[in-house]
C-alpha cells in the first residue's frame, strides 16, 4: 500500500460511520404540515424518480429545480464535435426494484434497449484474468496462485472473525479473500478506484458491489485450469440504443411542464421556520415545507446562513478542489474514437477492462462501441474507449511517466 501516499487529512475510525445516518427513534426533524410543498432539487436519476413518482401518486404541491440546462446530471449522454457519444463513465443498468424495471420499461420500448451478458476482464501481470479476479486465479503466475491458495487453506481452517470486530472495509476484505488475496488484487485495485486506502473506508456499501468466494470452488478452478460463470447483479445488463442518458431526459420530459425548472441555480436555502425557501442566483426564491436536495453535501452545507455553524463542518483540507473534509474520489474521463471496422481480438466482446496495477494510470477501461453501434459517429465504421482515471489528491504524487508502460 505504500505507492498509493499518505491520505491528506488525518483517518478518521471508518466503524463511526458503519450505521444508519439515523432512525424512527433519533429522527428529530419536525413533522409536516397536511399537503407541505416540497422542492426538489436537481434532476439527476435521484431528483427526476423522486419527481416522477410524485407525479405517479397525483401529488401536485411539488417543483423541481435543476442548476444546468439540461437534465440527468451525472447520468447524462454528451455528443462531442466528433458526433461520438459519451457517457459519464460507465452505466450499465440492471435492479432488483421493481419500480425502477417498470421505470425503464416505460420510457423507451424494447426496440431502443440492447441485452449484454457482461464480459469484463481485468489486464494483469501481463496476461488477461476473468471476473471476478478472486474466482479465476488460475490465470495469475504460479507462484502467486500457491501463496494465494495456501493463506486461503489456512484462513479456511480457521473460524471465521466476528463481524462486529471488522472496522473497515480492509478488515473485511482480508476477512473474506486472506491477506495474500486482499494484497495481490482486492486492496490495490480498491485504493486505486476509490483513492483512498481500504482502511479509511466503511464497509456499509458493499453489498453486492464485491464478489464473495468460496475455497472449494477457487481449488478446484485452480486444479481444473477452468475460469468461473458470469457472477453478479450486473452479469446481464441492459442498455439504451443512444446512451444513458436517453432515460433521464425522456423522465423529465415526461414530468408537468409547470413543476420543473432548469437553468435554476441554487445560491441559499433558507431554513427558518416560516421563511423557508430556496434563493436562486437570478434573485427568486421558491418557498419550501420540505426539501430534497441531491447537490453535493459541501456545497449544501455552505449554503445555509440561518445556520453558519452547518458551514463549519465541511471545512478541512481533503487534498481535493473543494477544500472539505469530506473524501470523495474525482475522476477524469477520457474518450478516444477510432476509425476501424475490427476491434482489437482481445477486446471482442469485451464491456470492460480493470487494471489494478499501478503501472497503469487509469483504473478500468470501457469499449463503450461495444455498448451499442450508435454510440459512434459512423457505426460499423469505428469503435470508441471511455478511459477512467482518478484524479490524483494533491498529496499523491503520480509515477513518473517514465515508469508507465502500455496496457497491450
Amino acid at each position: 500500500m505504500a505507492h498509493y501516499g499518505l491520505s491528506p487529512a488525518p483517518s478518521v475510525d471508518p466503524l463511526l460511520h458503519n450505521g444508519p445516518a439515523y432512525t424512527p427513534d433519533t429522527d428529530a426533524s419536525p413533522r409536516l404540515k397536511d399537503n407541505p410543498r416540497i422542492v426538489v432539487v436537481g434532476a439527476g436519476p435521484t431528483g427526476l424518480c423522486a419527481a416522477y413518482r410524485l407525479t405517479e401518486l397525483g401529488y401536485t404541491n411539488w417543483e423541481l429545480l435543476e442548476g444546468s440546462g439540461a437534465p440527468a446530471g451525472l447520468a447524462c449522454s454528451v455528443q462531442d464535435e466528433a458526433k461520438f457519444t459519451w457517457d459519464i463513465g460507465v452505466h450499465c443498468l440492471f435492479s432488483h426494484f421493481e419500480f425502477f424495471d417498470a421505470l425503464l420499461d416505460n420510457m423507451l420500448p424494447p426496440k431502443d434497449w440492447l441485452y449484454h451478458q457482461r464480459y469484463s476482464p481485468a489486464r494483469m501481470r501481463n496476461t488477461w484474468v476473468g471476473y471476478p479476479v478472486q474466482s479465476n486465479l488460475w490465470r495469475l503466475p504460479e507462484a502467486e496462485v500457491i501463496g494465494i491458495v495456501s493463506d486461503l487453506a489456512v484462513k479456511a481452517s480457521q473460524p471465521p472473525p466476528q463481524a462486529a470486530s471488522l472496522r473497515n472495509f480492509l478488515d473485511w476484505l482480508e476477512a473474506g479473500f486472506g491477506k495474500a488475496l486482499t494484497k495481490s488484487f482486492m486492496a490495490p485495485y480498491n485504493a486505486k478506484v476509490w483513492a483512498h486506502p481500504p482502511d479509511e473506508m466503511n464497509l456499509i456499501w458493499v453489498g453486492e458491489r464485491v464478489a464473495t468466494i468460496k475455497f472449494s470452488d477457487i481449488l478446484r478452478n485452480v486444479i481444473n485450469r477452468q475460469d468461473a460463470p458470469a457472477w453478479g447483479p450486473n452479469a446481464q445488463f441492459r442498455y439504451p440504443l443512444n446512451g444513458t442518458g436517453l432515460i433521464w431526459e425522456k423522465v423529465f420530459d415526461g414530468l408537468p411542464k409547470a413543476r420543473k425548472r432548469l437553468n435554476a441555480r441554487v445560491a441559499r436555502v433558507r431554513t427558518k421556520e416560516g421563511e423557508k425557501a430556496v434563493e436562486l442566483t437570478d434573485g427568486t426564491s421558491v418557498k419550501f415545507d420540505a426539501l430534497l436536495s441531491t447537490i453535493p453535501i459541501v456545497q449544501l452545507l455552505r449554503m445555509t446562513p440561518d445556520h453558519p455553524e452547518l458551514a463549519s463542518l465541511a471545512e478541512g483540507d481533503n487534498g481535493a478542489a473543494d477544500k472539505s473534509r469530506f473524501k470523495h474520489q474525482t475522476v477524469n474521463l477520457v474518450g478516444v474514437g477510432i476509425w476501424g471496422i475490427a476491434l482489437p481480438e482481445a477486446l471482442n466482446g469485451v464491456h470492460w477492462v480493470y487494471f489494478p496495477e499501478d503501472e497503469y494510470i487509469f483504473y478500468r477501461v470501457t469499449v463503450l462501441s461495444n455498448f451499442s453501434p450508435l454510440v459512434v459517429a459512423h457505426p460499423y465504421k469505428q469503435w470508441s474507449l471511455l478511459i477512467e482515471a482518478r484524479a490524483q489528491p494533491s498529496a499523491l504524487a503520480p509515477r513518473p511517466p517514465s515508469a508507465a508502460r502500455p496496457a497491450s
